[in-house]
């Protein structure tokens, strides 16, 4: 029996500040609350790294009020590259990837890109949830883009 290919979206912004500045404040937690209002994304479990709380092995709850049932884990970090999460203990979702890749265009211009590998375990609903994420994570990056300057 061969896997199932996940879909696939993929969202680019460009941001009219320099990579580490975009880097620092996508690689916080808490900036998700602008970012995908009016959910709500609360830190639960910190990272290795005392410096970094939000980085490596960090949790993140989001939902709304009291019912916050997605965690998504911090897998991979590299500081002004790369984000890379997963979705973890969700029965509905077989497989959540996301992936946020920087890239300096000059002094004070950066690209990023986001990506989100999705495979929801009930039929047909990874194409409707993808297209409400591409809407919301390209609303929300637009806005946090004019917000930053």
């Amino acid at each position: 029996m061969t896997k199932k290919a996940s879909k696939m979206i993929v969202v680019e912004q460009k941001f009219n500040r320099p990579v580490a500045e975009v880097f620092d404040v996508l690689s916080k937690h808490a900036s998700y609350n602008r970012i995908f209002k009016p959910i709500q994304v609360v830190r639960i479990k910190d990272a290795t790294d005392p410096q970094r709380p939000d980085g490596v092995g960090s949790v993140r709850k989001m939902g709304f009020g009291l019912v916050k049932p997605i965690r998504e884990q911090i897998t991979k970090l590299v500081p002004n590259e790369l984000i890379e999460y997963k979705i973890i203990k969700n029965p509905i979702v077989r497989h959540h990837l996301g992936r946020l890749s920087f890239t300096s265009i000059d002094d004070h211009t950066t690209q990023v890109v986001y990506t989100i590998e999705f495979d929801a375990r009930i039929p047909l609903a990874s194409s409707l949830v993808l297209s409400q994420l591409k809407f919301a994570v390209g609303h929300g990056l637009a806005n946090l883009a004019k917000t930053l300057g």
